[in-house]
């Protein structure tokens, strides 16, 4: 049933959205109260009806989740050319018409990991401290296991070349690149600067190693913009895997909650 698929999917943070007919008038396939579900690769649990009402309403769900926002449909199906948004002109012969409101059901706020090596070890660790959900992302079985990871949303194995087609990525998606290669971090940062809703994208590295790489992808044509932080965390000053882990999840939470990087104390030594 789709309320199962719908709690699945909640509870591993895969994005999704709800779809709902609101308005059924006439004859119509579905009547108001019908539902269905639909994650970010297409996925259905459910149905609103089917034919061209399905269709178009699954196109716009995809929509709805890249942008994190709520899409209202109406469809006439009396047989005239009926124009459901500005791309799109549908027909049908059913009589009657349907309302049907698409919302967006996106995780919380998650950290995903590009690598699942010793800083990405110790960082799992602050995130089950606070209750950070995250996932983890390698292209090696053995550093992307539950095992390793087990309180991991999910552990991903696969290559960095697949990660549009293997991990969903959201506005609430913050990602931070440490990979086990200078190659493999070029080809996550690509893929990542290319899904316009990620809000976060750090990577581990020197200036130069940083430098270089922005060069490599920007050669392609790809727009390295403001989402990017690299060398990754705030200056903490700790060199350890676990003190950069610390400051990389100061960096993300600073951002994820709108901080400052300002100490809280007052000045007693005036009073």
């Amino acid at each position: 049933m789709w309320y199962e698929t719908l709690f699945k999917w909640t509870q591993s943070g895969e994005p999704c959205a709800l779809l709902t007919v609101v308005e059924a008038v006439g004859s119509t396939p579905r009547g108001v109260g019908s539902k269905m579900v639909v994650n970010s690769v297409g996925t259905i649990d459910g149905s609103i009806g089917g034919g061209v009402v399905e269709h178009v309403s699954l196109q716009e769900a995809q929509k709805a989740i890249r942008e994190n926002l709520p899409i209202s449909l109406r469809f006439s199906l009396t047989g005239d050319a009926w124009q459901v948004t500005q791309e799109k002109t549908v027909s049908a012969l059913c009589g009657g018409s349907v309302s049907v409101l698409i919302e967006p059901v996106l995780p919380c706020p998650e950290i995903v990991v590009f690598g699942g090596g010793h800083i990405a070890d110790k960082l799992a660790r602050l995130c089950d401290v606070l209750g950070i959900p995250y996932r983890i992302y390698d292209d090696r079985s053995e550093f992307s296991s539950p095992e390793r990871f087990p309180n991991a949303r999910s552990c991903i194995c696969a290559g960095y070349g697949e990660i549009a087609e293997k991990i969903a990525l959201t506005s609430t998606s913050y990602c931070v690149i440490m990979t086990h290669g200078h190659a493999h971090d070029e080809v996550c940062l690509e893929a990542l600067a290319r899904n316009r809703s990620v809000p976060y994208i750090g990577m581990i590295g020197s200036t130069n190693k940083v430098g270089t790489l922005v060069q490599n992808v920007r050669s392609r044509g790809v727009k390295i913009d403001t989402r990017f932080y690299s060398p990754v965390g705030l200056k903490l000053g700790g060199k350890l895997p676990e003190e950069i882990a610390l400051s990389i999840l100061a960096e993300i939470k600073l951002l994820m909650q709108g901080g400052t990087p300002n100490h809280c104390r007052l000045d007693f030594s005036k009073q």
